[in-house]
Order: C-alpha cells, then sequence, then structure tokens
C-alpha cells in the first residue's frame, strides 16, 4: 500500500476545507462582529478585547472542526479505504486494456493447434479468467465506494450541523442586540470561555 495520499483522499480534504472556510466566514469577518458591538469598539481597548475574542473563537473552532474531521478519517480508515479504491480502479485499467487485445483473435480448431499453441490457449484461458476476478474485485471496488459515499454523505450532514450552530451561535450571540451598549465584562468574559473550552478540549 502506497504511503502517498490518493487522488480521492486529496479531493475529501479539499472538500472538508472548503467547508470549513464557509463555516468560520462569519466569525473572520471584522465588520460583521464589530457591527455586534458599535460603541464598544471605538474605544481602543474595546477593539482589542473583542479583536482577542474573535481570534481566539475562530482558532478554537477550526481547531475543533479539524480535529473531529481527523478523528471520523482514523476511526472509519477512510484514507486507506480511498487508496485502495484508486489502487484498484487503476490495476483493473490497466488488466483490462493489456487483456482486450487478445479478444478480437480468432480460435482455430484444436486438432490444428501445435503444442506450443495449446500452450497459449491456456494462458489465454488463464488471462480470461483474470479478467473474470477483474471483475469480480471492481464489484467489491463499486460496494466500497458505494459505503464510502454513504460516509462522506453523513460527513457532508454533519458539517451542515456544525455550520447551522454556528450560525445560531452567531444570531444568539452577535447577531441580535446590536443596538445596545455593550459592557466590556461581557467580552472578557466571552474571552475567558474561549480559553477554558480550548483547555478542556
Amino acid at each position: 500500500m502506497a504511503n502517498s495520499h490518493g487522488i480521492r483522499y486529496i479531493r475529501l480534504k479539499q472538500v472538508f476545507n472548503r467547508a470549513l472556510d464557509q463555516s468560520i466566514s462569519k466569525l473572520q469577518s471584522w465588520d460583521k462582529v464589530s457591527s455586534c458591538f458599535p460603541q464598544y469598539v471605538n474605544t481602543k481597548q474595546g477593539a482589542i478585547n473583542v479583536a482577542n475574542c474573535q481570534r481566539q473563537l475562530t482558532e478554537f473552532w477550526t481547531e475543533l472542526c479539524q480535529r473531529e474531521f481527523k478523528e471520523i478519517i482514523e476511526e472509519r480508515d477512510v484514507e486507506q479505504k480511498l487508496n485502495e479504491l484508486d489502487e484498484l480502479i487503476s490495476e483493473a485499467k490497466d488488466r483490462y486494456t493489456g487483456s482486450a487485445h487478445n479478444d478480437e483473435n480468432e480460435r482455430p480448431a484444436i486438432d490444428e493447434l501445435s503444442s506450443r499453441e495449446l500452450v497459449e490457449c491456456h494462458v489465454y484461458s488463464q488471462r480470461i479468467h483474470a479478467v473474470q476476478e477483474i471483475d469480480e474485485r471492481l464489484a467489491k471496488v463499486n460496494e466500497m465506494n458505494d459505503q464510502l459515499a454513504r460516509e462522506l454523505d453523513d460527513l457532508e450532514v454533519q458539517v451542515e450541523a456544525e455550520k447551522r450552530e454556528i450560525n445560531e451561535m452567531y444570531d444568539e450571540y452577535l447577531g441580535s442586540h446590536t443596538d445596545q451598549p455593550v459592557d466590556g465584562l461581557l467580552v472578557q468574559s466571552l474571552s475567558d470561555m474561549v480559553l477554558e473550552l480550548k483547555e478542556n478540549y
């Protein structure tokens, strides 16, 4: 088994990274976050506190999502399955291409064959058997592919759930009360909460 990442695993990570970027885009937007504390961020210390809280929340959420994604990948052995799928498909294509050239050859009568030709016929029959084995392996690959597709669908559902949770948290804690004055103690409390969460997780 090759140690390098297969194309399907690379694409899976790209999908995850795009989903993660979308999920934290609101937290990374200073305009959106600062608009929730219009009066508080007008002070130097207030802007510093809000910026620190924003950075800590973003880092914590990014680390948490990446760790959960890694645990899912390792628990379900997704990388190895995807790499095996890449190798099986590549091997099947190579073997099928190599044996396909013999399919159009005409078969003479057995009593007209020389000893060498009989041996070649035996080799050809073994190639046919190999093609049948490839078909069986491809059927297993398709089954594995279907299972991985279901697991990726589950992963996508989890990512969407995380995105909804972020939006709900944003609306609950940052998206409302925009017209109310903000106590600096609230921002500091949020910052302390993030630090405590990072220590616990």
